[in-house]
């Protein structure tokens, strides 16, 4: 159906109208001007001069596939002058428009009517709280003065171009608009982009919309604020300020009762963090602002409860790399010379020192011991918060004696073929990693193998006989240092 609006000039013509105009002659300059080539959508002003006086008005325009669209009837004035107001709504060739009168109608000629050019708009707001709906609205507008609704689908993808939602488009509400929404729930934190592309249709043609962003956070606003669930009084607090997007360079400051309690704090990945120990027992507000480098700004806050009374110590878990958990005040013995790496956890979150007493010492989460036998006081310290108390774990060290190793080429207990000779000790595997030497001797049946001392170095053994052959290797202890060294195989002739 395709609709033409036409107006005229007098309303004296309405009366005029029912007389029978149709024998009075058509003036012989009859002329209509404003019609020609055009968008969808798009008012086209026709102005129709020295037609019969009062005479009835018709326009009709034809187009290349056999389609007509007609306009109402209407009337000139009593000088024979009429407006047309004509808004295409339909794409194509016209081949031919008439005005017909009830005089001598005339030609307009041909015209091309075109699709309108559109622009699309995803509408957000600029905050969502995770696990709340929230109204995506895309609209999509023909240019203006076109007052067409454009119909057919819009497409919203995500920024990596994954589609979100296809929805078809409503008329309305505005002049020459159209429109679609859903709800959309964010799952976790973060910044979520939307772009919106519409497909076009017979009489407008695509678009794409411009991105559009919503950083969905816990609480729904900009920034968020996290601190323990039970503060103490005199026991410290690690506050957590997160602006979203986490890119915001700027920083953070943090206020009780809206008076300032840190300098700012700058941002890292979002975050800004500080720690505050509670004076004062009672019901706060806490909160939290911040100001970005371009000039954005926000604040929150948060009703807080500080309650006075002694808080749980906070418990430190240690435990020795590839051994088992020490006990807090238990005693452990380590090697002489040996480094020790210990992994350690805080129910509190805290980070954790270590200092020692004696001849151990302590690189950071490391404890080296002397070379010789000794004593020594381990101290793992938390400084606690989050709700627990610092607290200082000691655990005792019994530094005994190292237990010396040697690499050595002597292959595994087993059966060796009568008349192979194997290498014990390579000319480079002389020494334990005490620099001691070792010293092979056939401990049992020497009938059955031999040692062997080539001139480079090495110490072998041969199978002469079928049946077992025992031999071990020995390096002496080194007083108060390291413990004896020793290795036994067993090889059986055959």
């Amino acid at each position: 159906m395709y609709r033409n609006i036409v107006r005229v000039g007098a309303t004296s013509a309405l009366v005029l109208g029912a007389l029978g105009l149709a024998a009075v002659p058509a003036q012989a300059d009859a002329s209509a001007t404003g019609f020609g080539n055009g968008t969808v959508g798009v008012t086209q002003t026709i102005t129709a001069l020295n037609i019969c006086n009062s005479a009835q008005l018709t326009l009709s325009a034809q187009y290349s596939n056999g389609v007509t669209v007609s306009a109402p009837t209407v009337y000139a004035d009593i000088n024979g002058n009429a407006t047309i107001y004509w808004t295409p709504t339909y794409v194509g060739q016209i081949t031919q428009a008439t005005i017909g009168s009830s005089c001598t109608p005339f030609s307009l000629g041909g015209a091309s009517i075109a699709q309108t050019q559109t622009s699309t708009t995803v509408s957000t707001p600029n905050n969502a709280k995770v696990g709340q709906a929230t109204k995506i609205t895309i609209t999509v507008q023909s240019n203006s003065p076109s007052a067409y609704a454009p119909t057919g689908q819009v497409v919203v993808k995500d920024v990596n171009g994954a589609t979100l939602q296809t929805m078809g488009l409503t008329p309305g509400p505005g002049n020459g608009q159209s429109y679609a929404y859903y709800w959309w729930t964010p799952a976790t934190s973060g910044t979520f982009t939307f772009q919106a592309t519409y497909n076009g249709d017979t009489n407008a043609v695509t678009s794409v919309s411009p991105q559009d962003f919503i950083n969905a956070t816990p609480t729904g606003t900009p920034i968020t604020l996290t601190h323990p669930s039970t503060i103490t009084v005199g026991i410290p607090q690690t506050l957590v300020a997160t602006v979203y997007p986490t890119t915001v360079q700027g920083s953070a400051g943090f206020t009780l009762n809206g008076n300032p309690i840190s300098a700012s704090v700058p941002f890292v990945n979002g975050v800004a963090t500080f720690q505050w120990t509670p004076t004062a027992a009672g019901a706060f507000t806490l909160g939290a602002n911040y100001m970005t480098n371009q000039g954005g700004s926000g604040s929150t806050t948060d009703p807080i409860t500080v309650v006075s009374g002694p808080a749980s110590n906070d418990v430190i878990t240690v435990t020795p790399a590839g051994g088992s958990t020490w006990s807090p005040n238990g005693t452990y013995v380590l090697g002489a010379s040996s480094t020790t790496n210990f992994n350690v956890s805080t129910l509190s979150g805290a980070k954790v020192t270590l200092n020692d007493s004696g001849p151990c010492t302590s690189p950071g989460l490391s404890v080296v011991t002397p070379a010789s036998t000794a004593n020594c006081t381990l101290s793992f310290v938390s400084a606690g918060g989050n709700g627990y108390a610092p607290v200082t774990q000691n655990y005792k060290v019994t530094v005994g004696l190292g237990q010396q190793t040697a690499t050595l080429a002597a292959p595994q207990s087993g059966h060796v073929n009568v008349g192979k000779t194997l290498v014990l000790e390579s000319p480079t595997q002389t020494d334990t990693n005490a620099g001691q030497n070792i010293t092979w001797k056939v401990t049992t049946s020497k009938k059955i193998c031999a040692l062997r001392f080539p001139t480079n170095g090495s110490v072998n053994v041969k199978i002469k006989k079928k049946g077992n052959c025992t031999v071990r290797g020995s390096a002496p202890a080194v007083p108060n240092q390291w413990a004896a060294y020793s290795i036994t195989r067993t090889y059986r002739g055959k």
